[in-house]
């Protein structure tokens, strides 16, 4: 699997120091750097979460007087190989959400860009460049998220997609009332550099969510904003993101 084999990559010293006489000389090599272990494990256990260095994890959390509620709280986190998403929905929805049969669609969004006029303009106050749509449930369980990647052109989104549903782009997990996703970045940056219109996701991006009902009503996004006349459906900005190195 995609995943695994980037896993297993190791990270090696580029420029070795000239060996030494002695225990630290040329009959002991200089070591390896450890292998790179993966921060969040996609498991629906979301206590990897508590651990990761806070100043380094965008954070956005509903706004109480946005238009919808559902939506809690979003979570990004980037390295070098991944970006990682925690989704939170208000626990008292989910039993109603869940729903035999049916899925729980989502888009995670993405400005690679640097600029917020071309792409989407809908869910917040910023245009973004692509979305990941798929659903991250089935049959009133929750489910992987492997969803199909679109990129914005001339008004329309891709036909078909960059990368197809299932492509192995993404795995996610959930518990309760709350959901993770790992996305691996080599795989949106090859679909996304070989597009007609090439925007690779760089270390710094924008992001957001937007949260459907199973038959496709909408349950609002995340970065939210409270109501006001200017902003009638609450939009907020998007998330900004640093990748860890």
């Amino acid at each position: 699997m995609a995943v695994a084999a980037i896993m297993c990559i190791s990270c090696k010293k580029e420029n070795k120091p000239t060996p030494k006489p002695g225990p630290d000389g040329p009959d002991n090599p200089d070591p390896e750097e450890p292998e790179y272990v993966q921060p969040i494990t996609i498991d629906g256990d979301f206590s990897d979460w508590a651990k990761l260095d806070a100043s380094k994890v965008a954070v956005a959390k509903g706004n109480a007087n946005a238009l919808f509620t559902t939506p809690k709280e979003i979570r990004v986190y980037a390295d070098e190989l991944f970006v990682f998403f925690y989704l939170e929905y208000d626990n008292a929805a989910m039993g109603e959400m869940l729903v035999e049969g049916e899925g729980l669609p989502i888009r995670l969004d993405f400005n690679t860009d640097g600029e917020f006029e071309s792409g989407y303009h809908k869910y917040f106050q910023e245009s973004y460049d692509f979305m990941i749509e798929g659903s991250v449930a089935s049959n009133g369980q929750w489910a992987s998220f492997d969803g199909g990647f679109y990129q914005r052109i001339d008004g329309g989104w891709t036909d078909p997609a960059l990368l197809a549903e299932g492509s192995g782009m993404c795995s996610g997990a959930g518990s309760g009332n709350k959901y993770e996703i790992c996305l691996i970045r080599e795989m949106v940056n090859a679909a996304a550099g070989a597009s007609t219109v090439p925007m690779p996701m760089g270390d710094e991006f924008q992001c957001g969510v937007t949260f459907y009902t199973p038959s496709w009503g909408e349950l609002g996004a995340l970065p939210n904003d409270a109501v006001s006349d200017d902003d009638a459906k609450g939009w907020g900005h998007m998330l900004n993101v640093t990748t860890v190195h």
